[in-house]
C-alpha cells in the first residue's frame, strides 16, 4: 500500500456543521450581517444531518438559523434551490487538491479523502441523495458537477503528470477506472444498501487495492 500525502485539503469553510451557539436566533429587524449567508449554509448542513433531505425545509432551516423563512426566500426561492446551493461546498472535501508525486500515491490519496469525507455525518447525506438523482436530472446534474466531474478532471490531470514523469500507468481508459472506483465508493456511502454500514479504514484499504489492480498494465 502505497504511503499517500494529501498537499492541500480544503476544508468545508463554509457547509460544516457548527454548534448550537453559532446558531443563535437573532431578533426580528437586525441588520444582516456578511456571515449571514454561511450561518444559513451551516443550518441547511445541521437539518441534513439530523434528518435528512426529506426533512430539510426552508421553515426548518431558517428555525435552526435563527432567521425568518423571508431571508431564507430571498437568497432561496425553492427548498431545491437552497440545497443545490449549499451541496455544491461539498466539491472541496471530496476531491482535495492532490500531488504525492506519484500516479498510484495520488489516486490512494482521492480515494481516502473521499471515504472519510463520505463517512462522515454531513458526507453520509450523500449516499440518500444518489437515488433522488436517478428520477431527478437537475438534481443528477448538480451532483455530477459536484462529485464526479471533478474527479475526472483530477485524474486526467494525475494521467498528465504521471506521463510527463515518464511513469507506466494503466492501459485503460482514465474515466472508465475512475468510474469503477466511484461505484465502489459510492455503493459502500449507501451502506451496502442497507447490509454493513461503513468503516472508513477497511473501505480505503479495499478500494486502494482496488485500484492498484485497476492501474496496473
Amino acid at each position: 500500500m502505497s504511503q499517500t500525502v494529501v498537499t492541500q485539503t480544503l476544508p468545508l469553510k463554509n457547509f460544516r456543521v457548527l454548534g448550537r451557539e453559532r446558531l443563535a436566533p437573532r431578533a426580528p429587524g437586525r441588520p444582516v450581517n456578511l456571515k449571514l449567508k454561511d450561518n444559513i449554509l451551516a443550518a441547511i448542513a445541521q437539518v441534513l444531518v439530523e434528518e435528512g433531505y426529506q426533512g430539510l425545509t426552508i421553515s426548518r432551516v431558517a428555525r435552526s438559523a435563527g432567521v425568518s423563512t423571508a431571508t431564507v426566500y430571498r437568497r432561496w426561492p425553492t427548498k431545491q434551490a437552497m440545497f443545490f446551493d449549499a451541496i455544491r461546498l461539498w466539491r472541496d472535501d471530496l476531491t482535495p487538491q492532490i500531488d504525492t508525486g506519484s500516479f498510484a500515491g495520488d489516486v490512494d490519496a482521492l480515494i481516502a479523502a473521499r471515504v472519510r469525507f463520505l463517512a462522515t455525518p454531513l458526507g453520509r447525506t450523500y449516499g440518500t441523495l444518489l437515488g433522488e438523482a436517478v428520477h431527478d436530472q437537475e438534481f443528477g446534474q448538480v451532483l455530477w458537477e459536484t462529485s464526479v466531474a471533478p474527479a475526472r478532471a483530477q485524474m486526467a490531470l494525475f494521467f498528465e503528470r504521471a506521463t510527463r514523469r515518464g511513469e507506466r500507468v494503466f492501459c485503460q481508459d482514465p474515466d472508465t477506472v475512475l468510474d469503477m472506483l466511484l461505484s465502489t465508493i459510492h455503493f459502500r456511502a449507501m451502506n451496502m444498501l442497507g447490509r454493513e454500514p461503513m468503516n472508513p479504514e477497511k473501505n480505503v484499504q479495499e478500494i486502494q487495492s482496488l485500484a492498484h489492480c485497476l492501474i496496473s498494465c
